[in-house]
Formats: structure tokens, C-alpha cells, sequence
């Protein structure tokens, strides 16, 4: 039927063309010419108004001058954006990018000689995409909802004990390692709801996994075989699942106690089918990791869980993210469980969702936390089995643009989150160009430094400037270049295998408890990098060295090398991105709470700095002698009631007098294992959504150039 669809319209397409072909050779050659004519004069008057006369770049940079002081009050003014504030500066930066699309098509294509043209039309192309893509994300992002109020007052009821439906919470577990389930396990049973049940899906058949369930008390579920990964796995468990609401958690993921309290009541409207909240995490994001920046930098997807669901949820376009949810059992059977058409099955359960009229709402609250990849590997993985799965629903029968029931505005919005998976051409286009003149003296942009001073750079700057403001500070704009970067050619050979065998790859898991203790180069990552690196080095020395100032055109000369220069800045930060650094297996929380240590005449009291499930950190008066290492002592923790078995792994004189002790806990029992995970990981309004700004992060962005930190710094 498909097929048949594509024949009707190619046959279409071909008689409009013959059509067309003999209106132009009936029509009289005479007034062909003069449309011809005066077509080309109306090209030219339009040339004549993007032509720059005034070339004082004090004069030529005053528009961006001035902009960006009215910008920059802006913010102040008004320092948290509303739906008001931010349509006035999207506005603002479509207008500026629309005068730049506008000035790149008409005055800048190079069509002198067919390589010229096809570079010049390729980039234009590019560059036009990623405007596309970014016009759709302004007007997606100005409405954003907010249900914490709805959340507070539809949770009365939940905590009043007049609506309690029976919740059965599955974990779905492949591969990772017994500590990190035994994490996600204890997180379910001490969430604040009485009627659950745990369930924990072992899609490996393991005899340890089954003995951890066992010694938990939760159910233990397997099948015989893993077809269709996740989506088979869940969809295993539905027939022996008896519970109104199902929540899902992946294998790392970890809920605070309110979880349930906090999102149970949204299920009173019989249309609510999903509710969806953000993925927080409690160890360190891999960019941050390797940069030594991870004090500085939010975590990458704090833009989309953040900022972006919130706008969604206006439209009623939130995309459920796989992990973190409650769903209805009924809305779930109606669509015949989880979707195994493609590898994203939480995409595809939203889609089917929205279709039949179902509303997918989102809170925007720190209800729980999982792990992060770990190395810049696995955070490639991750990506690109996301890309892969959004690129593959473009092939199923029913799809985003062939789905009924879904109204224009749904389509756009999801549209637009396939569209961000093919942005990575453009990047590569990006970097690549300037080498067309440093290597070969192609022109694929035909301009001069002031006409890019007049409607690149206000558009730029501005961009920057506000940017981080207008996302609440969950992203900074030059950070999302690096972003772009270093997933660039990966994701580009995934997104071309795709197109090309859409189901040719089968799920992959994301690495989880792979923590390394010495320094990972990622080569695969790397390689591609270093080899553009090179010849944009190259090529900037081989124009120095061999074309004068004085000769050739140098505004051409000043343009390309002021653009390697910043894409050599972008690929230096993301090779040191590659270059993954040992990271804790514990993750530290900084808890200053009393402790206490035996050191044989009684118990001697300190200050906790930090606490994690493997040891602490604390501040104790002057010891009358070095503890010895590696031998066990006690140690208290009177506020959770924990007195423990302990190992001294080192002890550090201050310059206050007293000692700093890193203590490991050994062989803690189960009891204990609770009690620290509950305190570390459950606690409500512990998962905070982060800012930054975007001074800071321009600063931190300078500071990777020259600080090594993979290097300079290993733990």
C-alpha cells in the first residue's frame, strides 16, 4: 500500500513537470525573456540592499552594541523569564535570524563554478536546517507548565487515604551489577505508599539477581528469551500484574519517598494516562568528568528533562523518557503495551497515547535519580541508540506524520525531536568548510568582514547572550556547540546506517558500574578529531606562511581563519572530552553530620565532610597517635543510629591541628545498607535542578582550552 502511495505521487510529480515543459515551449520566447529579465534585476535590487557602504567597525558593530545593552537589561529587569518575556526575545532572535538567512541567500552564495556552488548551496542548506531547527525550538519553548501546585493539592487525597490504587513498580534489569540494583530495589520499598508491589525483571536469567530479590523481598521475573529487549521485557510482566497504575524504573534509577504521594493523585482524571518526571543523577556527568568541570556544568539533559518537557506538556506533546514514570494499566492494554517497532518504545508509547486522546503530563520535580554514563563510551552509546530508535520510527507504518489522531501541533513537536538527530551533518559541514579555503582556495562563502560584522554578529552574540536566560540557566549556548561536536560523526554514521537499514541494529544496553582507576583514551571518538584538528592546523599554517596579507582577498583570508580558530577550540575541548578520568565507585554526599570513631579510651567525636555507601570523610580533634591503616576500628553515625566496621585508608594532618580521615566501611550488613541509601539517595527535595551561568561557563569554556584536567589530575 505504501509503495503504492509513492508510485501515485512520483506520477503526479512527473505530469506536473511535462505540464510545465510545454506551457514553457508554447509560451512566447519574447516574454520568457523579459520574466527572465526582470527576475534577475529584482535578484539584483534585492543583492543591492544587504550591501554594506560604511566600513568604521565602530559604526558597523553599534547595532550589536546596542542590542545587547538592551538584552542585557532586559534580564536584569527581569531575571526570571515568563511566556511573556521569552516570546519578546525569541522574537527578537528570529527577526536577527531571518535578516541573516535573508543576507546568506542573497549576497553570499558563491555559484561561480559548479564546485564552488554545490559547497556555497550545501552550506546554506546547512545552516538553513539548523535556523529551522532552532525557530521551532523558540516558539516550542515559550508556554512551560508548571504542576507542582496541581501536584500538592491532588496528593491530599493520596495521603488522606481517598485514592490509593494498587501500584505495581517494575524494574527492568540486563546486565548491571547487583550493588546498583540493590540501590533501586531498597529506593522502591521506601517509598511512602502502602499498596505496592516490587517487581524485579531479570532480562539475564541470573542466579545472584534472583537471589537478591530473594534476600530484598521482592518478586523475581524472567522469561525464556530477550526478544524485544525493554519493551519484550516489560511486556513479559504485564499478564502476572494485577495493579491499576504500573511505575517503571530503570535498573539505576533510584525514587525518593514521595514519590508515589507526588504523582499517584494526576491518575484521578480518568484521561491522564502517563505521568512523566525528570532524570536526575547522583554521580557525575562524563563531560563534566573528564573536563574537571562537573562543579561547574550541568548535566547535559538537564535542557530537555528541564526545560523543554515543561513546554511540551503545554501542547500535550510530552514524550515519555523510558525510566521515572507512572502509567495506567487500562491506557496501556488499549495500545497493546509497550510498542516493539522500534528501540525507543517509550517514544512510540507516547505517540500511541496521544493519538487516542489520552493526556501525558509532566512535573517538573527531583523525584529520583539514577546513574549517568560513566565514560564518555557509554555516553555515546546512550545517544546513539536514542538517535537510532527516533530515525527508525520515520519507517514504521504508523509514525509521527502517518499517526491518526494526533493534532498539527503534536506532530511539529515531535517533529522537531527527530529533527535534532540530523543536525549532526550540519556540525560536520561546519567544521569541515573552512578547510575548502585554507587547503584549496574554494570560496563556499563569498562575503567581507564588514557585512559579517552587520548580520552574523549581532545574530551571534545575541544568541549568546541570552541563551542560558532563556533556558533558566540549564544550558549555555557555546556549550551546545561542544555538545554538537562531540557526538558529531559518531551519530552521522548511525543516522547514514539507519537510513540505510533502519532495523538493521539490534538494542544497546548502556554500560552501567564500569567505573575505570586509570585514564581511558576513547579512540574511536578521538580519531576523527585529531584528523580535522591537523588539517585545520595545517591549512591556517599553509595560508600564513604562503598568502601574504597584502595579497588575495583577505577578507576571505580573516573570515575562515577567525572560524577555525573557534572549531579548533570546540575540537580541542572535545578531545579532552575523550580522554575519560577514573570516577568514584560511590558516589560522595556532602552531609556535615556528627560522627564518631573508638580509638581505645572511649569514643572520640567528629564532623562528617562527606558520605557515600562505601566510607565518609570526617574532621577529628588531634589523635595521640597515627591510626593504623588497613586495620578495622569502629565508627558511629549517632543521628542514623549506624555503629559500623571500618578500615583508616588515609589520614591527613591540618593546618588547624586537627586530623581529616577517609574511612571505608567493611562488610556492612543489610541493615545498614538501608538505612545509608535511604538517607543518601530518598530524601524528598534532595534533587535540585541546577543552573549555571553563562559568564561562568564561558570562563569554564576558556579554562578547558588551557587546563588539562584529564592530564593534570587523577584521583
Amino acid at each position: 500500500m505504501i509503495k503504492l502511495r509513492w508510485f501515485t505521487g512520483l506520477q503526479g510529480v512527473l505530469l506536473g513537470i511535462a505540464i510545465a515543459l510545454l506551457w514553457f515551449w508554447q509560451f512566447p520566447a519574447d516574454r520568457a525573456l523579459d520574466m527572465l529579465s526582470a527576475l534577475v534585476s529584482s535578484w539584483h535590487r534585492v543583492q543591492a540592499s544587504f550591501v554594506v557602504g560604511d566600513t568604521n567597525w565602530l559604526i558597523l558593530l553599534l547595532p550589536t552594541i546596542l542590542i545587547g545593552a538592551v538584552l542585557f537589561s532586559f534580564k536584569e529587569v527581569f531575571p526570571t523569564p515568563t511566556w511573556v518575556s521569552r516570546a519578546l526575545i525569541s522574537a527578537l532572535l528570529i527577526s536577527l535570524g531571518i535578516r541573516y538567512q535573508l543576507w546568506r541567500f542573497f549576497s553570499t552564495l558563491n555559484l561561480s563554478d559548479p564546485i564552488n556552488g554545490f559547497l556555497s548551496s550545501l552550506l546554506f542548506v546547512m545552516e538553513f536546517i539548523t535556523f529551522i531547527n532552532s525557530v521551532g525550538y523558540l516558539l516550542q519553548t515559550i508556554p512551560s507548565t508548571n504542576r507542582s501546585a496541581e501536584a500538592t493539592e491532588l496528593s491530599l487525597a493520596v495521603l488522606r487515604g481517598q485514592y490509593r490504587p494498587w501500584v505495581d513498580v517494575l524494574i527492568p534489569t540486563y546486565n548491571e551489577p547487583a550493588e546498583i540494583l540493590e540501590r533501586t530495589i531498597i529506593g522502591c520499598q521506601a517509598m511512602d505508599y502502602a499498596h505496592k508491589r516490587i517487581y524485579l525483571l531479570d532480562d539475564l536469567r541470573r542466579p545472584a539477581i534472583r537471589q537478591l530479590a530473594a534476600d530484598l523481598g521482592c518478586i523475581y521475573v524472567d522469561r525464556p528469551d530477550n526478544r524485544h529487549a525493554k519493551a519484550g521485557n516489560l511486556n513479559h510482566a504485564l499478564p502476572l500484574i494485577t495493579g491499576e497504575l504500573i511505575a517503571v524504573f530503570d535498573a539505576d534509577f533510584i525514587p525518593t519517598r514521595d514519590f508515589l504521594t507526588r504523582t499517584v493523585g494526576f491518575f484521578q482524571d480518568r484521561n491522564v494516562a502517563l505521568l512523566q518526571t525528570p532524570q536526575n543523577f547522583y554521580n557525575e556527568d562524563p563531560i563534566g568528568a573528564n573536563l574537571g568541570l562537573q562543579d561547574i556544568l550541568t548535566n547535559e539533559q538537564a535542557l530537555f528533562f528541564r526545560h523543554i518537557q515543561p513546554s511540551r506538556d503545554a501542547t500535550n506533546s510530552v514524550v515519555c523518557c523510558g525510566t521515572c514514570f507512572v502509567i495506567r494499566r487500562q491506557a496501556l492494554d488499549e495500545i497493546g503495551g509497550i510498542p516493539t517497532e522500534s528501540i525507543t518504545e517509550d517514544f512510540f508509547t507516547s505517540l500511541k497515547l496521544q493519538a487516542r486522546g489520552y493526556r501525558i503530563k509532566y512535573l517538573n520535580e527531583g523525584l529520583s535519580a539514577g546513574m549517568a554514563p560513566e565514560s564518555i563510551g557509554a555516553y555515546i552509546t546512550q545517544r546513539l541508540r536514542w538517535g537510532q530508535g527516533n530515525i527508525q520510527t520515520l519507517f514504521c507504518s504508523l509514525n509521527v506524520f502517518t499517526l491518526p489522531g494526533l493534532s498539527w501541533l503534536q506532530r511539529a513537536s515531535h517533529a522537531l525531536g527527530i529533527l535534532y538527530w540530523f543536525l549532526c551533518f550540519s556540525r560536520i559541514v561546519f567544521l569541515v568548510m573552512p578547510l575548502a579555503y585554507l587547503w584549496f582556495n574554494l570560496a563556499p562563502l563569498r562575503a567581507t568582514v564588514d557585512q559579517v560584522l552587520v548580520f552574523f554578529v549581532p545574530y551571534y552574540v545575541c544568541n549568546i547572550l541570552v541563551f542560558s536566560w532563556l533556558t533558566a540557566g540549564r544550558r549555555s549556548a557555546l556549550w551546545s556547540d561542544v555538545y554538537e561536536t562531540i557526538l558529531c560523526f559518531p551519530l552521522a554514521l548511525t543516522a547514514l546506517r539507519t537510513l540505510r537499514h533502519p532495523f538493521g541494529r539490534s538494542f544497546s544496553v548502556t554500560p552501567k558500574g564500569i567505573t575505570g582507576h586509570q585514564i581511558q583514551v576513547n579512540w574511536a571518538l578521538m580519531s576523527p578529531l585529531v584528523v580535522l584538528l591537523t588539517l585545520s592546523i595545517l591549512g591556517l599554517g599553509m595560508r600564513l606562511v604562503n598568502a601574504p596579507w597584502s595579497t588575495g582577498n583577505p577578507d576571505s583570508l580573516i573570515i575562515n581563519m577567525v572560524w577555525t580558530g573557534y572549531n579548533l577550540v570546540l575540537l580541542q575541548i572535545c578531545m579532552l572530552i575523550a580522554v575519560d578520568v577514573p570516577q568514584r565507585k560511590y558516589p560522595r554526599f556532602q552531609h556535615p553530620i556528627p560522627c564518631e570513631i573508638w580509638v581505645g579510651e572511649g569514643w572520640l567525636p567528629g564532623q562528617m565532610i562527606n558520605l557515600s555507601e562505601g566510607g565518609l570523610a570526617a574532621i577529628f580533634p588531634t589523635l595521640p597517635n597515627p591510626l593504623p591503616r588497613s586495620r578495622r576500628i569502629q565508627c558511629r553515625i549517632p543521628s542514623l543510629g549506624l555503629t559500623l566496621e571500618a578500615i583508616v585508608r588515609h589520614q591527613k594532618n591540618l593546618s588547624t591541628g586537627e586530623e581529616q580521615l577517609a574511612i571505608q566501611f567493611a562488610d556492612l550488613p543489610l541493615l545498614a545498607k538501608r538505612v545509608l541509601i535511604e538517607f543518601l539517595y530518598t530524601e524528598p527535595g534532595m534533587w535540585r535542578d541546577q543552573q549555571m551561568l553563562e559568564h561562568t561557563t564561558v570562563w569554564a569554556l576558556v579554562r578547558s582550552v588551557f587546563h588539562w584536567y584529564s592530564l593534570a589530575v587523577t584521583r
